[in-house]
């Protein structure tokens, strides 16, 4: 070889064989990356079962649970304490089959500007608008109906009226909601022997009844018979109105003077005949003096001013000056009544009726959500801001009903709310079973 060959090798030989060393500082680094690698790759395994498991567990978790879905709408059992008194005595009352008596349906008027008074004709007119509405409420329940007679408390279902206290009965009008033929009629039946028919009333004599017999005789004649008040002598079995079989034995107790035409008769009225209305004056004066109902106090006296007027100013010897609300009290039996009174219900109200206990509370339940609906119904509302001028009355009526013996207000609002928010409920758990995995 020449000598620039092997000085050429010579000069590459040492860099060849030359031994390479190690950067021991980069060692921890790259066991530090290693882990991380690892650590990373083995979350992400266990956030992809996770994003598996969320869903499993819920759709599990909802599946068991479902089919013991159930909104509590138990106003007791949300907000009476356990272990209290209450509802020991409520549990008790429950297990003995006594339970609540009575239920109320409240029924408010107030002025709609807030602060006028509503011890004035015109006022008290719309209120007693609200009364005949009231009255006049009908419900249907398993292709049945029935009305305010059929639930309300009363010394006799369909015989004497229903026991509600109202400022009304200070007025005439107190009698708008009071049919008082038939209640004369029915407190004639009550005691038959009491009133007879008096010689002439009826002209000529039907048959088979003379003068001096109790109502009751004329009355199952006519029943009996089917006749008309104009073709007594001659009826055999033509239909004839019960109306018209009332009319004639309410004339024949009215003309025999136990019982007086009406005790309204002597109150004052809120509008005359021709339509002028009792002034402010004369209206403060009836509400601050003695006032009764149908019975004329001898059953359940004095109407409690208490009761039916509300932020009321009164001088010192009693007399009102101002009342910013009046108010009427429904009182409504239970469902173990109501199913013992359709039992027996006359047909001049519709007839008996048999029905289960349960369809008896649904009748009481459907009842109360209708008076209130009956209650508020033809009145604008002052959240309405472009109402009708015809509904813009001059007083608001408001209804509540407690949730004693069948649900009431606080109830069914809370079922609405409840009902309505079940699609947000829904979206709820999507999304957190979303955001869980």
């Amino acid at each position: 070889r020449s000598p620039r060959q092997q000085t050429r090798r010579s000069q590459r030989s040492p860099r060849r064989q030359a031994p390479r060393h190690l950067d021991v500082q980069s060692l921890p680094k790259m066991v530090i990356a290693s882990s991380y690698g690892q650590a990373l790759g083995s979350n992400l395994q266990l956030r992809s079962a996770l994003a598996l498991l969320a869903p499993i567990t819920f759709t599990i978790l909802i599946g068991a649970g479902f089919p013991q879905f159930e909104i509590q709408d138990s106003v007791a059992e949300l907000w009476i304490p356990d272990k209290s008194s209450y509802a020991a005595d409520r549990e008790y009352r429950i297990e003995n089959g006594a339970g609540e008596v009575t239920t109320n349906l409240l029924v408010l008027a107030r002025a709609r500007d807030g602060h006028s008074t509503m011890l004035d004709a015109r006022s008290l007119l719309e209120h007693d608008d609200a009364m005949t509405r009231i009255y006049a409420t009908t419900v249907n329940v398993r292709g049945n109906a029935y009305d305010l007679s059929d639930v309300c408390l009363t010394a006799r279902p369909y015989l004497l009226p229903c026991v509600v206290p109202t400022v009304l009965d200070c007025f005439y009008e107190g009698s708008s909601v009071v049919e008082w033929q038939p209640l004369v009629l029915g407190l004639a039946m009550s005691t038959p022997d009491a009133i007879t028919i008096p010689c002439g009333l009826v002209s000529p004599t039907p048959p088979n009844i003379t003068c001096g017999e109790p109502s009751t005789a004329l009355y199952e004649t006519l029943l009996l018979q089917g006749c008309t008040a104009a073709a007594l002598l001659s009826c055999n079995s033509t239909a004839m109105e019960q109306s018209a079989k009332d009319a004639i034995v309410s004339a024949a107790i009215l003309e025999s003077g136990l019982i007086p035409a009406s005790p309204y008769d002597s109150k004052p009225k809120l509008r005359d005949g021709d339509g002028a209305l009792l002034p402010d004056e004369e209206v403060r004066a009836a509400v601050s003096g003695e006032c009764f109902a149908w019975d004329g106090g001898s059953i359940y006296g004095e109407v409690n001013k208490e009761l039916v007027v509300g932020s009321a100013k009164a001088n010192a010897s009693g007399f009102y000056e101002y009342a910013g609300a009046v108010q009427a009290v429904f009182v409504l039996t239970n469902g173990a009544a109501v199913q013992q009174r359709l039992s027996a219900r006359p047909e001049t109200a519709g007839g008996a009726r048999d029905i289960s206990l349960e369809e008896a509370m649904e009748v009481l339940e459907a009842m109360k959500a209708a008076l209130e609906e009956s209650a508020v119904a033809e009145q604008a509302g002052p959240w309405e801001s472009d109402p009708d001028p015809a509904r813009v009355t001059r007083t608001l009526h408001s209804a509540f009903s407690d949730d004693a013996v069948v649900p009431g207000t606080f109830t069914q609002t809370l079922r609405d709310e409840t009902y309505s928010s079940i699609n947000i409920m829904i979206v709820n758990f999507v999304l957190v079973g979303a955001l869980a995995a």
